[in-house]
């Protein structure tokens, strides 16, 4: 989801930053959001980012009242709305100043969207206006961002025409009352220079701005007069102009930054310098070393006196605490139209840190993510800069690239990734949460898998470290020589005689030969829409040991849902279960299944199973169990139930994963058999109870739960239960797509005695 934020942000060129806050789940009030956000912490988060981004605007979305929906959102606007207070107040937060070095900041104006309350409304922008450079409206722009949040289903047509957006002023420190935007600012080079630095009445500074201003103009105006030779000279003219003007460079300023940048970046272009640097390695191994092929391509019509090299995030040419470069920085002189090339040694340290995000470094304590140790000018960032990079041109026209990974894709073509640090030797240690039943016997298997990235041949043993008490599986030996393989290994586990309910790890290490131990492995997430990421995971399974009997079973159907991981928590608990395809729904024999499971959200993803409903309400009629997990509008309006039922708008749900719960009828066989639910199986819910409650339900449906949050009405229905012709259909709202995952014992109870229903005695 981040990395879907900044993909709409390439589109529309704003900067994303982040505060610590976790995202915990749905909440309903900005109360219980606030009691997994330390208010405070949110709120430097945010005024850190508006002395470092210094806004002359605030806008924001939300109000900071119940208006907003989620407590998150309400907390969003709250916290949009005091940093606009607070930012300007060296007394808060002083901390920023002396450890960051990021001064006060006053913005001076407080917009907030009037999009849900219209008449509070004061200024009306077009979104419908027309972008030429891009040939699209804002507000078409907007929508092709919107749809790149994929993981939320959040695609939207591109409509043509004018688009309003409504704004509401809340706080005007400019006194002067103006209805525009910007009216009342200073925007201009002058103004900026309050951002740059503070001796803007100097007469050499304001010179030195306003010169750099007028000659950005004259390179625009020459650049549409497609006239492109007297460029150069103007463009080393704006940076002399813009250097004039700059008074404090030590205050390290987002905008003087980014002016430059801008500038050399254009130069580079406008002057023909095109910089390239790939390698044909994709991991980088700790103590390992790489080639990477630096090239420099003179585009223009006269010749160039030019140089490159690769450094590291910092930027720095001659960094070498985490790259040591071997060559020479490339220095030569390029004809028209020539490439020159060199092979750059690059070494990687062995206390090279793997890739991860910076704020999945440490544990997560609770709602907010950990920074211990982070760089101060990381914190807010969306993730850390490329590893590698290289930097090339001439003075005042430079260009910065990433060291990528590429290759040639046969379909797809030319495919570029980021450079990935691994470990010599992944590990991974599958399933990575596991219900032990208390009593039970038989033995449960784990797979280890190994993963050699490294060029250097590997040998040595792979054990299990089990808890103290359990038996522990006989090492087994591994040998790899090649890169890139893999190799799996299975263990079987058996608990001890006088296992007790509890928590407990099982970790899987490797050593090599050396005595050198492995026990991390890594995850990567890429989808065509988004830039690539890695994960580092510890090789650790939960085991959760608790009293769980399940029913007899010889065959259980389901139809997987979205993101839904439940039969694979179903399969690890010993449940005989088939994932049913398209052929299977469509003409399969369905009586022979004890029970068929709808995962959450299937009617949706799956069209099969909307094609054929009707035949698992046959099932059902026959006298089979179909239990349906949380659906959405679709499935109400589609009257896929076998009875009525409907969906409060916005839906009935229970967010707090620790509020009680009431059996409406304590002795329902669903209590009983064959586990006895107890007030102890509401334990440990994660994130939430459930959510897409029925709202009201035929009275053949029975309600047997009852539950609600802390300030809302008694919801009964989260599980539903209705005889259908001899057979049983439930439907249930609670989050089992959830639970079941995260190893919640109580939640895996209580589906098998869901899936004993047909068999209670």
């Amino acid at each position: 989801r981040t990395e879907e934020l900044l993909a709409a942000r390439r589109l529309d060129g704003a900067r994303q930053y982040f505060t610590r806050a976790y995202d915990f789940g749905f909440s309903k009030t900005l109360e219980e959001t606030w009691n997994h956000w330390p208010r405070d912490s949110i709120l430097k988060d945010v005024v850190r980012i508006v002395r470092r981004f210094r806004p002359q605007i605030i806008v924001s979305i939300f109000s900071g009242t119940p208006r907003d929906g989620h407590g998150q959102h309400q907390a969003a606007g709250w916290a949009a709305k005091e940093a606009f207070h607070v930012a300007g107040d060296s007394a808060r937060f002083p901390e920023l100043s002396s450890e960051e070095g990021l001064r006060a900041w006053s913005p001076l104006k407080l917009y907030r969207s009037a999009r849900f309350d219209t008449t509070a409304t004061t200024l009306v922008l077009d979104g419908g206006v027309l972008d030429r450079a891009v040939g699209q409206s804002f507000h078409q722009i907007a929508m092709r961002g919107r749809s790149l949040h994929r993981s939320q289903d959040m695609g939207q047509l591109q409509r043509i025409g004018p688009s309003r957006v409504r704004l509401a002023l809340a706080e005007d420190r400019t006194g002067k009352g103006t209805p525009g935007l910007f009216d009342g600012l200073d925007t201009t080079m002058i103004g900026l220079g309050g951002a740059i630095g503070s001796d803007t009445t100097n007469v050499y500074v304001r010179n030195g701005l306003l010169g750099h201003a007028a000659t950005v103009d004259s390179i625009r105006a020459l650049a549409k007069a497609l006239q492109w030779s007297d460029l150069p000279r103007l463009f080393d003219a704006a940076s002399d102009r813009l250097a004039q003007g700059v008074t404090h460079p030590e205050e390290g300023s987002l905008e003087l930054t980014e002016i430059y940048e801008r500038l050399w970046r254009a130069n580079a272009i406008i002057q023909g310098l095109v910089l390239d640097a790939v390698v044909e390695q994709r991991f980088l191994v700790p103590g390992d070393s790489v080639d990477a092929t630096l090239s420099l391509w003179n585009a223009s019509d006269d010749p160039r006196e030019i140089k490159a090299a690769i450094g590291t995030d910092r930027g720095d040419l001659a960094d070498r605490d985490w790259v040591v470069r071997t060559d020479r920085v490339l220095e030569t002189r390029l004809a028209p139209g020539e490439v020159s090339s060199t092979m750059v040694h690059l070494s990687i340290p062995d206390t090279a840190a793997l890739s991860t995000p910076y704020f999945l470094r440490q544990p997560r304590p609770g709602g907010l993510y950990s920074w211990d140790g982070v760089e101060p000018d990381l914190r807010g960032e969306p993730f850390e800069a490329p590893r590698l990079v290289a930097s090339g041109g001439r003075s005042g026209a430079w260009e910065s690239r990433e060291v990528t990974y590429r290759a040639n894709d046969q379909a797809s073509g030319e495919v570029r990734r980021p450079l990935f640090v691994v470990p010599p030797l992944g590990v991974t240690l599958d399933p990575a949460v596991q219900i032990w039943p208390i009593g039970a016997r038989a033995g449960r298997t784990f797979t280890v898998t190994l993963t050699h990235f490294s060029r250097v041949p590997l040998t040595g043993s792979l054990r299990l470290e089990l808890p103290t008490g359990w038996p522990a599986p006989a090492p087994q030996p591994f040998r790899f020589v090649g890169e890139d393989a893999v190799q799996s290994f299975e263990f079987t586990v058996h608990a001890p005689a006088d296992l007790r309910v509890g928590n407990t790890m099982i970790r899987a290490v490797a050593e090599d030969r050396r005595g050198t131990a492995y026990s991390e492995g890594v995850e990567w997430i890429d989808y065509p829409h988004i830039r690539p990421h890695q994960l580092v995971r510890p090789a650790v399974a939960r085991v959760h040991a608790a009293p769980l009997e399940l029913p007899s079973l010889g065959r259980v159907g389901y139809v997987r849902g979205a993101a839904d991981r439940v039969p694979e928590a179903l399969q690890e608990i010993g449940i005989p279960l088939v994932l049913l395809d398209r052929e299977m729904l469509a003409r399969g024999d369905l009586a022979r299944f004890d029970a068929i499971v709808v995962g959450s959200r299937a009617y949706e993803t799956d069209s099969a199973l909307v094609e054929h409903n009707d035949r698992l309400l046959a099932y059902a009629k026959g006298g089979g169990l179909l239990i349906v997990q949380y659906q959405q509008y679709q499935f109400v309006n589609g009257n896929f139930a076998p009875y009525p039922i409907t969906l409060a708008q916005p839906h009935d749900r229970v967010t707090e994963e620790d509020s009680p719960v009431r059996m409406l009828a304590p002795k329902d066989p669903l209590f009983h058999y064959p586990n006895l639910i107890n007030p102890s199986d509401w334990d440990g819910w994660v994130q939430e109870r459930g959510l897409y409650f029925a709202h009201s339900w035929d009275p053949r449906y029975r309600p047997v739960l009852e539950m609600h949050d802390a300030a809302g009405p008694p919801l009964e229905g989260g599980l539903l239960i209705a005889p259908v012709g001899k057979g049983t259909y439930v439907y249930t709202g609670l989050s089992f797509f959830r639970e079941l995952p995260a190893g919640v014992p109580g939640a895996f109870r209580l589906f098998a005695n869901l899936l004993a229903l047909p068999h209670h005695p």
